[in-house]
């Protein structure tokens, strides 16, 4: 367990451009916000938040780490059980570290913003999460990015094999054939809603737990095959 948290900081020092997208795309939007304000100021007007960018870190970070750290981290003397360990705590710390700042950031920038405007956007109030208030939406919306990080880290480590590319197709499919289908979009409306709309939180909390860690299971085997 030692050696995995190790890995944990490591991969946490290692994604330096997944801080850096982040902190530049939230500069960008938030003056872009600051501007719109300035010249459109009206009491009908709607805005998205600035806040929502923070979101793009787990995505990063969830891409760099199984493509770029793995060969550094088993250069460094690590093992891949230890890499497998060392991957989730970093997704766990980060997905409560971002909604954590969503929440303070509904409750402060964009609560000033909306004596301006008619609505800030902001996804922990668009998902409903909010409703229950910032404890449960705490742990929801922390449920939801960690799902969402384990999906794209397993994704991303997929992606030099010839399942990386079936998953890739089979996602597409889903989305293509799912959607115009009524019954079976329906299945796709029941999944989405069962990981962000459920309107019992401990059901979509418990769901997107067990389903990121079943789907980071999947990267064990995933890993033994990965080529260094």
């Amino acid at each position: 367990m030692a050696r995995a948290w190790i890995i944990a900081k490591i991969n946490l020092r290692q994604i330096k451009p997944a801080y850096f997208i982040t902190a530049l795309v939230f500069l960008l939007m938030f003056t872009n916000e600051i501007i719109s304000l300035l010249i459109v100021s009206s009491a009908d007007n709607e805005i998205l938040s600035s806040g929502n960018t923070f979101i793009i870190l787990p995505i990063f970070a969830a891409i760099f780490i199984p493509s770029r750290n793995l060969r550094k981290i088993i250069n460094l003397g690590g093992k891949r059980n230890d890499y497998f360990k060392g991957c989730i705590p970093v997704y766990a710390i980060i997905s409560a570290f971002v909604t954590l700042i969503i929440i303070l950031y509904y409750y402060t920038i964009d609560r000033f913003m909306m004596n301006y405007v008619h609505g800030v956007l902001n996804l922990i109030e668009v998902f409903g999460f909010i409703r229950r208030g910032p404890i449960v939406a705490f742990v929801q919306m922390f449920a939801f990015l960690f799902l969402f990080s384990v999906f794209i880290h397993t994704l991303t480590a997929a992606q030099d094999k010839w399942y990386g590319w079936a998953a890739d197709i089979a996602l597409v499919a889903i989305i293509s054939v799912f959607t115009p289908i009524a019954p079976l979009r329906r299945t796709l409306v029941w999944f989405f809603r069962a990981i962000i709309f459920h309107p019992s939180a401990l059901f979509q909390i418990a769901f997107c737990i067990i389903l990121a860690s079943a789907l980071y299971a999947l990267n064990k085997p995933i890993l033994v095959r990965k080529a260094i």
